[in-house]
């Protein structure tokens, strides 16, 4: 199985295309985004469980479930002491891909096929599906959709009942997921195992190469990130992979200016111990990072490695200071065997049916599960 490589992002409605094209500079390109979109850079959230219960997001969004459509997640009976119900499964897709999507449907059933029973919930970051979200993937504040995501899950009567759900997140989706955990792990429903395919939990040095030299696009994207433009406060309220964007060489303006990244990352100077806290309290975190892949640059950023992109020195995660002074909860989450890397061969979200049926079945489960510790060894980087 594959989940397809998106060459052209999105689909702008068409109202947004009623300009002269190409605009003179990149954030005339912005300028054409729909009101909704321009929204100010706003400071991280302090999101606590008074604000789920007061705030208009816990209303319930429509967005597609595969599975059994069971009521609340049935409570242990008395005396009981096991439960085979598998806990629910949610999954957040990547760049340019919607939660309605056929490979991401395919994905949801094999989870179910694996473990039957499994409440599988698919994610976006509108609560709409289709070329809205696929939108969204690419234009928007991820400090405002994360939000959002957080108080859905929050709001899902099956997610909010289940002892623990299990995560998967596919290339951005990957970190998104893992900011859920640490911004909102407190109060909304509480994330046992996380896999992350592809993510670029250090941050990408590169938008991906673009397919060919009319793909306006891309070509845009790429332009935005290789200015001076990307610390913008508008360019990090509205291109999403500005977001994510890390430059060492241009590191002061990361921390400053960066929305998601450095926050997440706990770069930045002032500490969040919650965040800490949070990842810590996962029973796997497992970063899945494709030995091929040419998209996602550098590709290392899937095990949280740093390159350096002039000598091609990689800096592993153990060996850097956000896991050695333990800014995010890695080095406790690694101390207690929670902290798996795992090489898959092939390009960027180039997916097999039997590794996707080995992770789902060493991973998710039931409540009680017992984890194996992963004894095979890891495979050699590919530079």
């Amino acid at each position: 199985m594959q989940l397809q490589s998106i060459t052209t992002l999105l689909a702008l409605p068409a109202a947004a295309l009623s300009f002269a094209w190409p605009p003179s500079t990149a954030e005339d390109f912005l300028q054409v985004l729909p009101d909704d979109n321009k929204i100010p850079l706003s400071p991280q959230l302090a999101i606590t469980p008074e604000v789920a219960k007061e705030s208009p997001k816990t209303q319930v969004v429509t967005l597609t479930r595969v599975g059994p459509q069971f009521g609340a997640f049935p409570a242990k009976p008395v005396g009981e002491e096991t439960d085979d119900t598998p806990l629910p499964v949610v999954i957040w897709h990547g760049l340019g891909d919607s939660a309605d999507a056929e490979g991401l449907k395919e994905i949801a059933t094999l989870v179910e096929q694996v473990h039957p029973g499994t409440y599988t919930y698919l994610i976006s970051a509108t609560g709409a599906a289709g070329s809205e979200d696929r939108q969204a993937s690419f234009f928007g504040n991820v400090t405002e959709e994360l939000d959002f995501v957080c108080h859905a899950l929050a709001g899902d009567k099956i997610l909010a009942t289940a002892p623990a759900i299990d995560a998967i997140g596919f290339s951005q989706g990957g970190q998104f997921l893992r900011g859920y955990v640490e911004r909102c792990g407190g109060w909304a429903p509480k994330v046992r195992s996380l896999l992350t395919f592809g993510s670029q939990h250090n941050g990408i040095a590169e938008f991906q190469k673009c397919a060919s030299s009319g793909d306006w696009m891309c070509h845009i994207a790429n332009s935005l990130l290789k200015s001076g433009t990307v610390w913008s406060d508008f360019v990090q309220s509205r291109l999403v992979p500005a977001q994510y964007y890390r430059d060492t060489n241009d590191y002061e303006n990361y921390l400053e200016h960066s929305n998601f990244l450095a926050d997440i990352n706990n770069e930045r100077e002032e500490k969040n111990a919650t965040y800490a806290e949070n990842l810590a309290a996962l029973e796997k975190f497992v970063m899945i990072l494709f030995n091929g892949d040419r998209t996602v640059i550098p590709k290392e950023t899937g095990w949280f490695a740093e390159v350096n992109l002039t000598s091609n020195a990689v800096t592993e995660l153990r060996d850097r200071p956000i896991y050695k002074e333990d800014w995010i909860g890695l080095k406790k989450l690694d101390e207690k065997g929670g902290l798996d890397f795992i090489g898959l061969e092939g390009d960027h979200m180039q997916l097999v049916d039997d590794d996707l049926v080995g992770l789902f079945a060493k991973y998710f489960g039931p409540a009680g599960k017992k984890f194996v510790p992963l004894s095979l060894p890891l495979p050699e980087l590919e530079l």
